[in-house]
């Protein structure tokens, strides 16, 4: 998939070469990693989920790992960490009531002062949550 580079380009530390990996842990469960110099800096996972799960809660630890959790108005819920976001919404996937989840994870402080770094996770997954939603069949 496709990434609005100038809403991905703050998250990434200076280097030579950006490399995207991408696989699948299942149909639902698109996986990407991006690499700078051959170091991990950012992995992006979606999941369609059932309807009646609620992502937020199931990954309540991971998030709070992520750094001060807070609330943003980013699909149907989203949270903003210091090292990570995450957005859910409702959709229609083959015929079906579900729901979709982007988790957003950062392993390297860029930009390095947090409230920049929050600004500019907000940013990427404005932009890039509903295109992921879209690729993976959610209507």
């Amino acid at each position: 998939m496709t990434v609005d580079s100038d809403s991905l380009s703050p998250l990434l530390p200076n280097g030579k070469k950006l490399t995207q990996k991408s696989y699948d842990a299942g149909p639902e469960s698109p996986r990407c990693r991006l690499l700078v110099d051959q170091k991990l800096v950012v992995y992006l996972s979606g999941d369609v989920v059932a309807g009646d799960t609620d992502p937020l809660k199931v990954e309540d630890r991971a998030l709070v790992r992520l750094g001060s959790p807070a609330a943003a108005d980013i699909g149907d819920d989203a949270v903003i960490a210091d090292r990570g976001a995450m957005a859910v919404a409702g959709c229609t996937y083959k015929g079906k009531q579900q729901k979709f989840a982007v988790l957003v994870q950062l392993q390297k402080n860029v930009p390095e002062k947090v409230s920049e770094r929050r600004d500019a996770l907000r940013s990427f997954l404005r932009s890039y949550f509903p295109k992921a939603m879209e690729k993976q069949g959610c209507q």
